[in-house]
């Protein structure tokens, strides 16, 4: 609760602080424009720089700032000789107008950090056409009905009105609110550099050289203050542009420069004339340039997103054109296989055929002779392994793309079987839980089991390990059947073992490996079958681990 009444009372001292700080800001800025102009009442053809910072106050506090607005409106009239209740009514005049400045420009979405084009055009619109027409017409209204204006002046008070404050708005809201929007990204050093240069160099244009030509002063000023708000922003050049502009409204107050060297009207609408031409091309040129850089930046963006995924697709089809090439191939060879086997058949069908009627002579003629019985029945095992093993390569190298329900175990041997000649010398151990499923193509999975396995081969023969052996564990935990291949091959060196998987990477310099055996074992188990494949040296050899999501067992 305390915390509380303490929160409230900062937040209400705070708001206070604004307020009396605005009406300030008010006061004092108008004061100092009647002052340089030469007058002392409510109206001025020269910039009035309050109404700027009333804008500006009211764009970046929202309506709490009103009351601000209203007193230091209220008091400069009563400085300026104005009776009260006119002072009053143009006190609640220059309120309201603030007020209708925060409906319009919040409705149209409008940006205090003027990124945009249209962020400046509806500023200066709305100050224009909308803020100030209303602010002369009720303004310069209530001054001619309490007779502080004369008929035959009033038309020239309420273009003064409307001028010097549009100006004064034009000149000073733009500063203001880059000042307050960006004074964290603002370089101290660079800042005050840029400040002293503007007082400086205003100082040597406006009340130093005799310069009589505007178009001498523009050709001089514009292209400094183009180049500051290109190179250093908006904010910067703003800065710039108001202190250009007070000099120069300064040195004409003191008959100096080329703004007091015609008649007094003329003094008047060059000024004028030279203070709206560089808020309006310098502040234009800047927001153009804003934008057309985000643009390019924006552009550029989406050359590198599309540079990346085009090489993203690049890599996608080059995989796809692997796959497609290797179950081409794979498809080709399944074709001459099974041309194979089908010539194959009959003939060891018949050597079948023919070893049953030797057995069956033989064992009439020779009931006792069990060395002829053994190697008769040692041809009949390898003939039907010479038909099994046709049949697994044929069913092997089929395209057969349709997923199906295997038991891991059973294909896991079948590898083993059609690599039988390879590692006949190699000690195999196989930890193969029974009832384990998946769910996946085997052909595939059958495929990366020769890929792995003849790598192990092919790194035992290049090593000579003399007693090579191969670990194959297989197990399950929450959704996932977990294959483990390990052998003691010596493992892959620390520099390569993250190659490995890479396309047309090898370590078999010998022309018989292409580098894609692994690369393709890693798309199969990952692209295809939603596993992960991974290796690591362990236990004095190379470990492949294959997880794969697990099917429920069968009842």
């Amino acid at each position: 609760m305390y915390l509380s009444v303490l929160t409230n009372r900062h937040t209400y001292l705070m708001q206070l602080f604004k307020i009396l700080l605005m009406a300030a800001l008010y006061f004092i800025s108008g004061k100092i424009s009647f002052l340089i102009a030469n007058e002392n009442h409510i109206i001025t053809i020269v910039i009035f720089a309050a109404e700027g910072f009333a804008l500006a106050g009211v764009l970046l506090f929202g309506k709490s700032i009103l009351p601000g607005i209203f007193l230091g409106q209220f008091l400069l009239a009563l400085s300026g000789d104005i009776p009260p209740f006119p002072a009053l009514g143009i006190a609640i005049v220059n309120t309201i107008e603030a007020f209708i400045a925060w409906k319009i420009l919040l409705k149209y979405s409008f940006n205090t950090e003027l990124q945009h084009p249209k962020d400046l055009i509806k500023l200066f619109f709305s100050i224009t056409f909308i803020l100030q027409p209303f602010s002369a017409f009720f303004g310069t209204l209530i001054l001619y009905l309490s007779s502080i204006i004369e008929e035959k002046t009033y038309l020239d008070a309420l273009f003064s009105w409307w001028f010097g404050n549009t100006l004064g708005q034009m000149l000073w809201t733009p500063m203001l609110l880059l000042l307050y929007t960006h004074y964290k990204k603002i370089h101290i050093p660079d800042f005050i550099l840029l400040i002293l240069f503007s007082i400086l160099f205003s100082s040597l244009v406006f009340m130093v050289l005799p310069l009589s030509n505007l178009s001498i002063v523009i050709l001089m000023t514009m292209p400094i203050a183009i180049y500051v708000v290109i190179t250093r922003g908006l904010l910067y050049a703003s800065v710039m542009i108001v202190i250009l502009s007070m000099v120069s409204i300064y040195a004409t107050y003191m008959h100096q420069g080329v703004f007091s060297s015609m008649s007094m009207l003329d003094n008047i609408i060059n000024l004028n004339f030279y203070i709206l031409s560089h808020i309006l091309i310098v502040l234009g040129v800047g927001i153009l340039y804003q934008e057309t850089k985000k643009t390019k930046e924006k552009l550029a963006k989406v050359n590198r997103t599309l540079e990346t995924e085009v090489a993203q697709q690049v890599e996608e089809l080059n995989k796809q054109n692997l796959i497609m090439t290797q179950q081409a191939r794979l498809a080709s060879m399944g074709e001459m296989l099974g041309m194979i086997a089908h010539q194959w058949r009959q003939p060891l069908s018949s050597i079948n055929s023919n070893i049953a009627v030797v057995q069956m002579i033989t064992s009439e003629a020779l009931p006792e002779n069990t060395f002829l019985e053994k190697k008769l029945d040692n041809v009949t095992r390898q003939t039907q392994f010479m038909s099994d093993t046709i049949e697994d390569f044929s069913s092997f190298f089929h395209p057969n793309k349709e997923s199906s329900i295997f038991d891991p175990c059973i294909t896991l041997k079948r590898a083993l079987r059609l690599l039988e000649t390879d590692i006949r010398n190699i000690l195999s151990h196989i930890d193969c839980p029974q009832n384990l499923f998946l769910q996946t193509y085997e052909n595939e999975f059958l495929q990366v089991l020769l890929t792995i396995f003849h790598n192990a081969i092919e790194n035992f023969n290049a090593k000579k390990i003399d007693a090579p052996i191969l670990t194959i564990m297989l197990k399950e935990d929450e959704g996932h059947i977990i294959l483990d291949i390990e052998d003691n091959g010596g493992g892959i060196q620390t520099d390569k073992i993250k190659s490995v998987f890479d396309p047309y990477f090898t370590t078999n310099h010998t022309g018989n490996n292409s580098g894609l055996g692994l690369y393709m074992a890693k798309l199969l188990i990952e692209e295809s079958m939603n596993g992960t494949l991974n290796v690591q040296n362990k236990n004095k050899g190379a470990s492949f681990r294959i997880i794969l999501p697990k099917k429920e067992r069968k009842i």
